[in-house]
């Protein structure tokens, strides 16, 4: 008697369940790996430039919060359809998608080697964020590459989900509460973003006010003065508050700006904060007591009222010309 092998169908319901379920898993992979880069970048600076650059990690953990539960309930549905159905286990789609995933988990794991082992032989330093990158990806594309190999081959495919759910839980949490730990709060990166745009604020005013010194030979006596709507020039207001910042004209050639911050900014390589460049060349202007100021120590700052005392070099910046009509 010939005997027929049942084929299984895939439904509208199974096709969008595997595909929406490996669509979310590398949403959350690309996410957890660039809140994880962002971390250890701020943690351990790849060049002194990047001292004190604060990046956006809000869209990451919440990716995470969001991606991880969604994913995990979409695989529990597959999981349960599975387990009332065994032959759902040979869907084409479940098959294809994972051995898709198994082909970009070795390729990722072959390229992070790859960069490992040609940083090492061309004897550049592997510096610690470095490894911790390299690390964190291998940990990663090989926890799923297992995962997905030991689910094609059923080995022990219980026990296996339970420790794949229980460790992604753990990893994403921690991933979280280490990002937390290094940027902040939501508070404080708030009140960081506010001192940021404060600093470029400053910036911005600190220009304003030289291109008016150049076209009238001296320094304005208010912020009210340099408002000029004919071109455009609209002094900015404190982001949060939205009162204007402070000013005191010291002479022809030098001023005072003063802003209110709420939280330091980055020191000998701290990471609290961030460090604003100067607009122009830092020997041109100086700080009351202390002479020029270089790079990001120009707009440093500690919490409450700072106040920043500028002087004009006329040497270098040349006065403005008004050609006769």
């Amino acid at each position: 008697m010939e005997t027929t092998t049942q084929k299984p169908k895939t439904s509208p319901k199974d096709f969008f369940l595997h595909i929406g379920a490996i669509a979310v898993l590398y949403f959350l992979v690309v996410n957890l790996l660039q809140l994880v880069f962002e971390t250890v970048d701020v943690a351990f600076p790849p060049t002194p430039e990047s001292v004190g650059i604060i990046p956006s990690i809000s869209f990451p953990i919440a990716a995470l919060i969001v991606g991880f539960p969604l994913y995990i309930l979409l695989a529990y549905i597959t999981i349960r359809g599975e387990t009332v159905d065994p032959l759902k286990r040979e869907l084409p789609v479940r098959k294809w998608l994972a051995y898709l995933t198994l082909f970009i988990a070795g390729v990722a794991i072959a390229i992070d080697l790859v960069f490992l082992l040609n940083r090492f032989l061309s004897g550049e330093e592997i510096t610690t964020g470095f490894l911790l990158k390299v690390v964190a990806v291998l940990i990663l594309a090989g926890t799923i590459f297992g995962y997905y190999l030991s689910d094609l081959r059923y080995l022990e495919i219980g026990p296996i989900r339970t420790y794949f759910g229980v460790g992604g839980w753990v990893l994403v949490i921690a991933a979280v509460v280490f990002g937390f730990s290094v940027f902040g709060s939501p508070a404080t990166q708030r009140a960081l973003r506010f001192d940021a745009e404060r600093v470029n604020d400053l910036q911005i005013i600190q220009s304003y006010i030289i291109g008016d010194w150049q076209a009238k030979n001296t320094a304005p006596v208010s912020l009210d003065a340099l408002n000029d709507p004919t071109r455009g020039v609209e002094v900015p207001t404190d982001p949060k508050t939205g009162e204007p910042y402070g000013y005191e004209k010291l002479s022809v050639t030098s001023f005072k700006l003063c802003a209110t911050f709420e939280r330091e900014s980055a020191k000998s390589g701290t990471r609290t904060a961030y460090s604003a460049k100067p607009l122009y060349s830092p020997e041109i202007y100086t700080l009351e007591g202390t002479g020029p100021f270089i790079g990001g120590e120009y707009w440093d700052h500690a919490v409450g009222i700072i106040c920043f005392e500028r002087a004009i070099d006329p040497s270098y910046f040349p006065k403005t010309i008004v050609s006769p009509r």
